[in-house]
């Protein structure tokens, strides 16, 4: 009996240990699988970064004044916390936060920090860092997405070449009227201002037939209560026109109602107060059909108005539209489309 009572228990007791060894196999799975997850979900950021905005940035440098504008022309917007900007001059980076309130050479049209379409970035070296930038000086420009440590755009701004430098005979000679471009807009270095002082994008009125436009609704009776005025910002020395030189300037708007009276064209050359009325057309009566909108093209001879580099330099044109019906509708509205002048060295 005794005998048997051993055999039983020694039976028993192996039943039990191959439970044992089952749970141990299954806890090793468990620890070996809790492992596993804790390394990939700890590596999770690195397998997802933080997204990189996509965006299309228009950057130009100007060593007169000690700047760098950089202009958001398409895509995604940008946080600005999210961002710097690396200036790379002569090899020496300088690193710009330009959401930081306190850098008085930092400034930018972005609203709530957020960097969206036809915004800009302005720098001011000088301001910013003391320093001085020179038409000789190599310039790159890095917009670096902080999150991810991807560069957004790389560009460079300067090559440094010291042929920049060459003396006004020289620079007439290589230019020759040959690179001007077809037609200085008022995008990106003027600006676009109404009556009230309100601007509106530039970038509106730099392609015709771009479903972008600047709209004008006419006022009843006499000029002048509204009106769009437009700058160009053109900088003469640098785009290689002479003093001896002959200025076009396009424009192609739109047009719906015939009501509308008279478009008069009025233009500045510097001193604020002395406008001149160089050009008036009528609105061209009926459009082609009587729902559509039909587009209008008026080419202006600026020769007698402006005869000089610095009187270009300084141009302001203004748009003066009247009405003769009193009726607030978008029908009469004056669609300005493109504007644009186009130079030819003499």
């Amino acid at each position: 009996m005794v005998g048997k009572k051993y055999r039983a228990l020694g039976q028993d007791c192996q039943a039990v240990s191959e439970v044992i060894g089952q749970v141990l196999m299954l806890a090793i799975v468990v620890l070996a699988f809790a492992s596993i997850a804790a390394f990939v979900f700890s590596e999770e950021e690195a397998a997802n970064p933080p997204h990189t905005p996509k965006a299309d940035l228009q950057e130009t440098i100007d060593t007169d004044t000690n700047t760098v504008k950089i202009f958001h022309r398409g895509g995604e917007a940008i946080d600005l916390k999210d961002v710097k900007i690396v200036l790379n001059i002569n090899g020496h980076p300088e690193e710009f936060d330009v959401s930081d309130p306190s850098d008085p050479g930092v400034n930018y049209s972005a609203t709530n920090n957020v960097l969206m379409v036809g915004d800009e970035i302005v720098i001011n070296t000088n301001l910013s860092r003391g320093l001085d930038l020179k038409s000789t000086d190599t310039v790159d420009m890095y917009f670096v997405h902080i999150g991810s440590d991807q560069v957004i755009q790389r560009v460079m701004l300067q090559s440094g070449n010291e042929e920049i430098e060459m003396d006004e005979e020289i620079k007439k000679e290589e230019y020759n009227g040959k690179s001007l471009p077809d037609w200085i807009t008022p995008h990106p270095n003027g600006s676009a201002i109404n009556e009230i002082g309100a601007s509106a994008l530039t970038i509106t009125v730099d392609e015709p037939k771009d479903g972008q436009f600047i709209e004008i609704i006419p006022p009843k009776g006499s000029l002048g209560s509204k009106y769009e005025e437009f700058t160009f910002g053109i900088k003469a020395s640098e785009l290689g026109i002479n003093e001896n030189f002959n200025a076009t300037l396009k424009v192609d708007y739109w047009r719906h109602d015939s009501s509308s009276d008279e478009i008069a064209l009025e233009l500045n050359d510097g001193n604020p107060s002395d406008w001149i009325q160089i050009k008036t057309w009528e609105y061209n009566g009926k459009p082609a059909s009587e729902k559509g909108w039909v587009m209008d093209t008026v080419n202006i001879p600026l020769e007698g108005s402006v005869s000089s580099t610095t009187e270009l330099e300084n141009i302001k044109i203004r748009f003066v539209p009247s009405t003769k019906s009193g009726s607030n509708n978008w029908n009469k509205a004056l669609l300005i489309d493109f504007i644009g002048i186009h130079i030819e060295n003499l």
